[in-house]
């Protein structure tokens, strides 16, 4: 009789731990504003189930890296955000659990999610990351100069490379992007700029001659 409420106790304990234990959370959003709002969405969700949340911060340019040495140790965090490069990757190395995030698009419905971000987390025929959120990209311009030199606004490609070569100089830069090459950000307002001037980097059909 001992043994078995023994087990029983082993049992009730393995359980509680199973349930209410502590999530580690790798978040990109390590703006001081962004780290506050995330903290206290973790309270939330502890006082609604009694599951901790440490919300880890990790710079994005640090991301991968910080991601494959984890791997390696076995020490990898219950829940990660991450941008859409890191998808297949991630999946084909195993840091991703793709069954288990297959079974969250899943139990919330597909018809939740955009089909267009299902697709591009897709590894096979299945979802290998849960999608999240997106963004645009914006052109955020000083309404005063561009009246200053008569330009029109940069709602077009063209007006942008016009603005730029009339108000270059001077010690002001008419136009500022991301161009650090070892930085995420730089890729995805790269890829934005390509796409919509209609460049294709992968073709489908390509030989030795056009690549």
């Amino acid at each position: 009789m001992k043994n078995i409420f023994k087990l029983i106790c082993i049992l009730g304990l393995f359980y509680s731990n199973i349930v209410y234990a502590d999530i580690k959370f790798w978040t990109t959003e390590v703006q001081p504003a962004r780290m506050a709002k995330q903290e206290e969405m973790a309270k939330s969700f502890e006082a609604k189930t009694g599951i901790k949340v440490e919300v880890i911060p990790i710079e994005e340019k640090d991301l991968g890296t910080r991601a494959t040495a984890a791997a390696a140790s076995g020490n990898l965090p219950d829940v990660i955000y991450h941008t859409l490069q890191y998808v297949l990757p991630w999946a084909e190395a195993g840091i991703l659990d793709v069954d288990a995030n297959n079974d969250v698009v899943k139990a919330l419905g597909k018809k939740t999610f955009a089909p267009g971000a299902l697709n591009m987390a897709k590894s096979g025929s299945k979802i290998a990351a849960v999608p999240v959120d997106g963004w645009t990209q914006m052109v955020v311009y000083r309404k005063d100069l561009f009246e200053k030199a008569g330009l029109d606004a940069p709602t077009n490609y063209a007006n942008i490379t016009k603005a730029i070569k009339t108000l270059s100089g001077d010690n002001m830069y008419g136009f500022v992007a991301a161009t650090k090459t070892d930085e995420n950000f730089m890729s995805q307002v790269l890829e934005h700029v390509l796409l919509a001037n209609g460049v294709n980097l992968v073709k489908k059909r390509w030989n030795k001659k056009t690549r």
